[in-house]
This record gives C-alpha cells, structure tokens and sequence, in this order.
C-alpha cells in the first residue's frame, strides 16, 4: 500500500491577517419606483427603482424583500458601506436598479419601498398599489 502525503501552505490563507477593507450593510433611501398602471396574471415586470448613494463608500448590494401578505411586499434598497475614514459625501447622485417581479395572485399588489427613518426614529416608505386585472 502506498501512503501518498500532501502538504498544504496555509500561510496563503492566513485568517489573522487584516487587509484593512472592512465593509457593513444599510439601507439606501428609495427615492421613487416606476410601476405599471396595472398588473395581468401570469406576467413578469421589469420594476425601475431610485435610490440616493449618499457617499463614494456605498454601492448598491441588491434588495431584500419581505412578503408581509400574498400581496404586500416590503422592499429595502441593500447599500454595501466600505468602512473608511475618507469618505466623500455626495450630493444627491441618484441612481437607478431594477428587478424583475412575477405577478402570481389575483387583487391589489402593494410595494412599500424603505425610505429611511423620520424624526422620531420610525420607519418610513414609499407605497405603490398595483391592481391585477384579468384578460
């Protein structure tokens, strides 16, 4: 029988060293959404999203949605934030993303989009409803 030995480097994979990039996730405030009038069973939409990109240190990570009822979704902008110490804020660049969404049951779809908190501390959301008719 033949003992074959392999040797891994693990000085390659070294987990105690820092690279210094260090990133976090937080919403981005939505700004607008475009929706169609309305909605037919069975269709797939291309939905358009605003959303502001406060400084040079966040990029759009994707949305995270919620489904709160068969037809109510909530929706989060997800900004990817590198943890630097030379951000550059930004004034007002609004950008724009997409995502496809299937229509799959019958009444009023309703999209409620996070905007940010207000004053008090509480959530806040842009709300879109969208009836599902019938051909």
């Amino acid at each position: 029988m033949t003992a074959i030995v392999v040797f891994i480097n693990l000085n390659a994979c070294d987990l105690s060293d820092d690279d210094g990039v260090n990133f976090f996730f937080e919403p981005l405030q939505v700004t607008a959404a475009e929706f169609p009038e309305s909605f037919e069973l069975g269709e797939v939409y291309r939905i358009q999203v605003d959303y502001l990109r406060p400084t040079d240190c966040h990029f759009f990570e994707g949305f995270d949605f919620s489904v709160n009822a068969q037809t109510e979704r909530t929706i989060i902008a997800v900004g990817l934030v590198e943890n630097r110490e030379d951000c550059e804020v930004l004034s007002n660049e609004e950008l724009t993303q997409f995502f496809d969404f299937e229509v799959r049951f019958t009444g009023t779809y309703t999209f409620r989009f996070f905007t940010g908190k207000n004053s008090n501390g509480e959530n806040e959301y842009l709300v879109y409803e969208v009836p599902v008719i019938s051909n």
